[in-house]
C-alpha cells in the first residue's frame, strides 16, 4: 500500500504542474489592449477617496407638493414691513367752513387716533382767523387721518407727502450701541478686578474714565435710538387751516352821518395843510440856504465880469 501511494503522489503532482503551466502559456496567449489598460490606470488615479457622506440636510416642504406641512422660514410682507424703518410726514393746506370748530375736530380726532397734539397757533388775519396745526398719530393710522382731514375741508389747497427711509441709519446706530454695552460690561469686570486684586490708583483711573467716556457715547446713541423710534412709530401731519370766503359773514354798512362825514373831511383838510406848512418849513431851511450857497458864486463871478465891461467901455466913449 505504502509502495502504491508513493507512486501515486509523484504522478499527481506531476499532472497538477503541467496543468497549470498549460493555463499560463493560454492565457498570455490573449494580449490585453493599452488602450483599456491605460483607462483603467487613469481612472483609478483620478478617482476621488471615498469620504464620509454629509448628513442629509431637511429641507421645508414646498406648500405645492404639501399644503398641509408647515413652512419653517415664513416670510411674510409685514415682517418686511416691519423690519423697514420709515418716517412719514405730510403737508396739507385745507380750507374750511369754520376755522375754530375744524381746529377742535383735528384735536379731537388726533387723541381718538391714539395720537397728539403737538403745536397749534391760531392767529387773525383781518377778519379771518387761521390755524396752523401739528399733529402726531400712530404710522399705521397716517392714511386714515389724511383721509379724515380731507373730509372736513371745503378744498384742499395743497397736499404733499414725504418719507424718509432711516433702516440703515437705525440698524447701525443699534449695532454700534450692542458692541458699546459689551466693552462697557468688559471694563466693569475689569475695574471690578483691578480693585479686588488691590490694583495701581493709575490703573483704575484709567479704566474708569475710559468707561465714563463709554457710557456718554452710549447714552447719546440711546438718545438717537429713542428719537428714531418716536418718529418712525408716530408720523407727522402738519395742518394749515383757513376759512371759506363763501362762510364769512357779511357786515353791514354803517350809518350816512352827516357829522362824521364833515369831521372826517376837516381831519383831511388839516392833514394836508400841515403838510403844505411843513414842505414850506423844509423850503426855507433846506432849499434856500442851499441855493443861496450855490448861487452866490455865480453871481459874483457875473458881477465882476459885468463891471470890467463898464470899465472898458469908458475910455472908448471918453
Amino acid at each position: 500500500m505504502k509502495r502504491i501511494l508513493i507512486t501515486i503522489l509523484p504522478l499527481t503532482l506531476v499532472a497538477l504542474i503541467v496543468g497549470a503551466c498549460g493555463g499560463a502559456r493560454q492565457f498570455e496567449s490573449q494580449p490585453v489592449p493599452k488602450v483599456v489598460a491605460t483607462q483603467v490606470v487613469e481612472r483609478a488615479v483620478e478617482a476621488p477617496r471615498p469620504t464620509a457622506a454629509p448628513p442629509p440636510v431637511e429641507m421645508p416642504a414646498s406648500k405645492e407638493v404639501s399644503a398641509g406641512a408647515p413652512d419653517l422660514f415664513p416670510v411674510t410682507s409685514e415682517a418686511l414691513a416691519d423690519a423697514r424703518k420709515i418716517i412719514y410726514e405730510g403737508n396739507m393746506f385745507l380750507v374750511v367752513e369754520d376755522t375754530e370748530q375744524a381746529a377742535e375736530e383735528i384735536q379731537a380726532m388726533a387723541v381718538s387716533a391714539g395720537g397728539y397734539v403737538a403745536r397749534m397757533n391760531g392767529y387773525r388775519q383781518g377778519d379771518r382767523m387761521v390755524y396752523d396745526i401739528t399733529i402726531r398719530v400712530p404710522a399705521e393710522k397716517f392714511e386714515n387721518a389724511r383721509i379724515s382731514l380731507r373730509k372736513l375741508a371745503v378744498r384742499v389747497e395743497r397736499e404733499d407727502i414725504s418719507t424718509e427711509d432711516v433702516t440703515d441709519q437705525y440698524y447701525d446706530i443699534e449695532a454700534r450701541l450692542n458692541t458699546l454695552k459689551e466693552t462697557e460690561a468688559e471694563l466693569t469686570e475689569l475695574l471690578r478686578e483691578t480693585r479686588e486684586r488691590g490694583g495701581d490708583v493709575d490703573e483704575i483711573m484709567k479704566i474708569y474714565d475710559r468707561l465714563t467716556r463709554i457710557r456718554s457715547e452710549i447714552e447719546s446713541l440711546q438718545g438717537q435710538l429713542n428719537r428714531l423710534d418716536k418718529l418712525v412709530a408716530f408720523s407727522t401731519l402738519n395742518i394749515h387751516l383757513e376759512p371759506h370766503i363763501l362762510s364769512e359773514p357779511i357786515k353791514p354798512q354803517d350809518e350816512w352821518s352827516l357829522a362824521e362825514i364833515v369831521h372826517s373831511s376837516i381831519n383831511t383838510l388839516v392833514d394836508i395843510l400841515a403838510g403844505l406848512a411843513a414842505l414850506a418849513i423844509r423850503f426855507v431851511i433846506v432849499v434856500v440856504p442851499v441855493a443861496l450857497i450855490l448861487l452866490l458864486p455865480i453871481a459874483l463871478i457875473l458881477w465882476g465880469v459885468n463891471r470890467w465891461q463898464k470899465r472898458r467901455h469908458r475910455p472908448q466913449e471918453d
